[in-house]
């Protein structure tokens, strides 16, 4: 009868369990309701127990299907909640895969169950001494297929439990896997032993598998639990401290007992082994607490103390660095932390708070910024209520579901374990971040009030520190301003005079060709009043007519173009080209003046480039801009090297990259990219020179700006490199030209570009004669 009482209670005791589960509805998890499938099979389990062994032979045989009796029921009920405890294990663990393990544990039960319906006869599971008949000849395939179906769950369990305390990053995820680590051994063995049939120990087993699934209820039904360590640190402790007691006293009262009776001075004798063994259990005492401090850790210093010491080193800092040197010292030495950090709060709107880790050669914070709403519970938190805040919280607290993602991600990435709001005076000013403590406790109430104290103290001196720093910076942007300043002044004078040279580069290139046509136009003139006119002597004059109007059409059109790169007027029209025809076709109309001015020209790395997209007669524009720029400020006799290369680019996409490299005059870095600017050019614009091709002649300098634009509207890259400019060494200048391979459909022109160069134009009629090495 007591039997049947005890599993009433039993039962009670999970409905109870279950009831109290459900009274957390409101704040339900997939955890919780693995909880309560687990228990609803432990209650049925259990139940099952309140009928009698031989309920399948009476009035409720038609209760069990094929050869079930009542304790193998059990047995396979037991079994379904074994796989709903090692579900909800993974589960509350936090680990992956839950339905599919439990998937599989569903499908090997419905095995199990087929197997026990069908077979033969009645089934011997859950009858007395069927653990120890499993390992015997006859009957065995059944019972051993159910023993190792539950070793497989509880390895399982085990496993995940294990896993999850070795490789938690937080103390409190840590402590939460060792008290469920203590509880599935209650669950695991009082399963089986409550299905062993045997009398008495049934019993026992019942008790321990509720008290484990007690346990398991209370681990997913609260935010934190009983701190493992803590307790079993106590624990021992204690006891050590009753051993070395015990062994004391009980020493002592040997010591008396061999004292014989009539020894007169038996009296001095006990007192003097009373005093031997107080003398004996001061040191062992010592001992003990050295022993446990030792193995968990000593206890904090007086936190009186330590906070007034730290106010004081940290009065008179105002370097922002040593500052949070100091502070992460502090909390190593007073909390025997791993890691600590000031992570820097900046006000950007009336909405969010900047939060950015203070840098420090102590500190490992990655450098991440993240942005604080004000209406985030994490914003509340600290500096509304001003209460510090742990890591474990904003990751499994209820309060904290409705954070954003990519804030929970910016906190994650800092490895902290605890904030603490530094505030001054009503202003947000930064975050006192630490991270767990070196022997992986849970931080306590009174770490968490030394924590907070510790980042009020550091208030004054980080607002002084950041008043300082915003000072400097201040300062610094205001050197750097004045220096950009200086520069554009320098830059505008520059571009200024580059305009008058200009005026007077223009005004000479305009007159001569109009000085020309005049004076030919003059002699025209004259000659038609006379009888005779040679014909040869009126051709002659005629070409050089037009010689003088094609260089005014050239400087108009490259003037034109230029005003169409400012207003982004430029349409290119793009089709399949090589780049050797497009070098071909650059190169020819300058091989004459190559040979007068005795230069060597040379083109490698054309051999093999795939087709590219481009607006040939453009392209072949820009190729001979760059070139001529080359021919004309290198000296007779110099070199011209024009290499090719296949490669890619970061985005992974294939680019050719094109190098002209001459050993002429160079370039001083400071006009590196003033070159490519409208009018800008190298030299005394006094000693400018008509020859289109001649040494340190000719030009408006419109030429590099035209390529600049053509280039540019290709989706490619122009720069240039020079160690700088010299006459004498001619240290030279090498010009990169980078053009994708491949232009998309959205960056393309469709409209047609009208040419007006002449030499531009003229360049689709040369023929492809140029020696060109491959």
């Amino acid at each position: 009868m007591s039997t049947y009482i005890l599993a009433a209670l039993i039962c009670a005791g999970y409905i109870a369990l279950i009831a109290y589960s459900l009274r957390h509805s409101s704040k339900a998890s997939r955890a919780r309701r693995w909880l309560r499938g687990t228990l609803s099979l432990a209650l049925i389990a259990q139940a099952v127990h309140l009928l009698v062994p031989e309920a399948h032979l009476g009035p409720y045989a038609g209760l069990f299907i094929g050869s079930l009796t009542q304790p193998a029921v059990a047995v396979l009920l037991m079994s379904a909640m074994l796989a709903g405890y090692s579900a909800l294990t993974v589960r509350y663990l936090g680990g992956r895969f839950v339905y599919g393990l439990f998937g599989l544990s569903l499908l090997a039960w419905i095995g199990l169950f087929f197997g026990a319906t069908s077979a033969p006869e009645k089934v011997t599971l859950g009858q007395a001494g069927w653990i120890t008949a499993a390992f015997s000849a006859s009957e065995s395939t059944l019972s051993l297929a159910a023993l190792g179906y539950w070793l497989i769950l509880g390895t399982v369990t085990l496993i995940a439990s294990v896993y999850t305390f070795s490789t938690a990053h937080l103390a409190e995820v840590a402590n939460r896997s060792m008290f469920w680590l203590l509880m599935t051994p209650l669950v695991l063995m009082g399963a089986l032993i409550g299905v062993s049939g045997s009398p008495g120990l049934r019993e026992i087993g019942w008790i321990m598998q509720i008290g484990g699934l007690f346990g398991a209820t209370y681990a997913v039904l609260s935010l934190r639990v009983l701190d493992v360590r803590r307790i079993f640190r106590l624990t021992f402790a204690s006891s050590l401290t009753l051993a070395i007691t015990f062994l004391v006293i009980i020493g002592a009262i040997l010591v008396a007992q061999n004292i014989p009776a009539d020894d007169p001075n038996r009296l001095l004798l006990i007192i003097g082994a009373a005093a031997v063994a107080t003398v004996l259990y001061v040191p062992l005492r010592l001992l003990s607490v050295t022993l446990v401090d030792r193995v968990f850790g000593a206890p904090a210093e007086d936190a009186t103390a330590f906070v007034r010491q730290y106010s004081q080193d940290i009065a008179g800092v105002v370097e922002l660095t040593e500052l949070s040197d100091m502070a992460i010292s502090a909390l190593r030495n007073a909390l025997r932390v791993r890691s600590a950090g000031i992570l820097l709060a900046t006000s950007e709107n009336n909405e969010t708070v900047r939060l950015e880790p203070m840098r420090s050669s102590l500190s490992d914070m990655p450098e991440v910024r993240g942005w604080l709403p004000r209406s985030s519970p994490i914003y509340v938190t600290l500096f509304e209520k001003r209460l510090p805040l742990l890591q474990y919280d904003i990751e499994y607290s209820r309060d904290y579901a409705d954070v954003a993602p990519e804030l929970k991600s910016f906190f994650k990435q800092l490895r902290m374990s605890a904030y603490a709001p530094i505030i001054m005076q009503g202003q947000i000013i930064g975050v006192l971040a630490m991270g767990a403590k070196a022997s992986d406790d849970p931080f306590s109430a009174q770490d968490l009030e030394l924590f907070t104290t510790l980042a009020t103290q550091t208030g004054v001196a980080l607002r002084n520190a950041r008043l300082v720093s915003d000072l400097r910076k201040a300062r610094d942007e205001t050197e750097a301003l004045n220096r950009d300043i200086m520069i554009t002044k320098e830059r505008l004078e520059l571009l200024d005079s580059v305009k008058t040279d200009f005026v007077t580069i223009a005004s000479h290139e305009l007159r001569t060709p109009l000085t020309q046509i005049v004076g030919y136009t003059d002699i025209l003139d004259t000659l038609s009043q006379m009888p005779m006119i040679d014909p040869e002597r009126v051709g002659m004059m005629t070409a050089n007519i037009r010689k003088a109007t094609e260089r005014l059409e050239a400087l108009i059109a490259d003037m034109l173009d230029v005003s169409r790169l400012g207003l982004d007027a430029m349409d290119l029209r793009f089709m399949p080209t090589t780049l050797d025809a497009v070098l071909r076709l650059s190169i020819e109309p300058l091989q004459e003046s190559i040979r007068q001015r005795k230069l060597q020209l040379t083109v490698r790395g054309l051999k093999g480039l795939p087709e590219i997209e481009a607006d040939q007669q453009r392209l072949v524009q820009a190729f001979k801009n760059v070139v001529l720029n080359a021919i004309k400020y290198t000296p007779d006799g110099g070199r011209i090297d024009i290499t090719a290369r296949l490669e890619r680019n970061v985005d992974g996409d294939e680019v050719i990259h094109v190098e002209i490299k001459d050993t002429g005059i160079g370039i001083d870095p400071r006009n590196h990219e003033l070159i490519f600017e409208k009018f800008f050019r190298v030299g005394d614009p006094s000693l400018h020179s008509t020859g289109a091709t001649k040494f340190m002649g000719a030009g408006p300098g419109l030429g590099l700006t035209i390529a600049r634009g053509v280039i540019n509207g290709h989706g490619g890259r122009i720069w240039v490199e020079s160690p700088g400019m010299d006459m004498e060494k001619l240290p030279g200048t090498t010009v990169h030209i980078v053009l994708p391979t491949h232009i998309s459909e959205r960056d393309k022109s469709t409209s047609r570009f009208e040419v007006t160069s002449p030499y531009a134009s003229s360049t689709r009629l040369m023929p492809q004669s140029v020696s060109i090495k491959s």
